[in-house]
């Protein structure tokens, strides 16, 4: 028995975040964030499997692994949007398109007396303060439901602040923690 099927498949789950990065469209960018979240799965399933032969000293060795599966919002979130995509047809990240917003300066509101747009551009504006933002096009995780109850994308990770709510910084958070899952069972009953 050995963890190799498990290395094999993080190798697989680097892949995917790779091809996530040279995706030349939200299709083939969806279908690896997917292909990420299962192969980030069976490396769960398959270090198990490779440490049957040393399950009793295995699993509770493993239970503080097990217990920030499932209490770390990542790492929680990672699971359920895979079960998600597995047992249900909802998305599991969408794209936002490019756009641009207008704001007022004073968090309060304000008022506009004459605003002329003409080709997607401000011609002529008359009014209180406004801020013009030009939000590129962007893809996210989304909100997912498994099994009756909804999972929010992550804001922390082992007690700190997730900056991006973009799936391969996630997808390389995940990497990062079965990563050292896999060394520390390595280290731990193989070395």
């Amino acid at each position: 028995m050995s963890i190799e099927s498990a290395k094999k498949e993080l190798e697989s789950a680097k892949r995917a975040v790779e091809a996530m990065k040279n995706a030349e469209s939200f299709d083939i960018f969806d279908e690896e964030w997917r292909d990420f979240l299962n192969c980030l799965e069976k490396v769960w399933v398959k270090t198990e499997r490779g440490c049957q032969h040393i399950k009793n000293s295995f699993q509770p060795w493993q239970g503080r692994y097990s217990a920030l599966r499932r209490k770390d919002m990542l790492l929680r979130y990672l699971k359920q949007a895979r079960d998600a995509d597995n047992h249900s047809i909802q998305p599991v990240a969408e794209y936002k398109a490019a756009n641009r917003t207008l704001d007022f300066i004073n968090a309060k509101g304000g008022q506009i007396k004459n605003l002329v747009i003409e080709g997607g551009q401000i011609v002529h504006y008359e009014g209180d303060p406004l801020v013009v933002r030009n939000n590129p096009a962007s893809i996210q995780a989304i909100r997912v439901k498994n099994s009756g109850n909804w999972y929010n994308p992550p804001t922390s990770h082992l007690n700190k602040k997730v900056s991006s709510l973009h799936p391969v910084h996630l997808a390389e958070l995940g990497v990062q923690f079965y990563e050292a899952f896999i060394n520390d069972t390595e280290s731990t009953f193989f070395s």
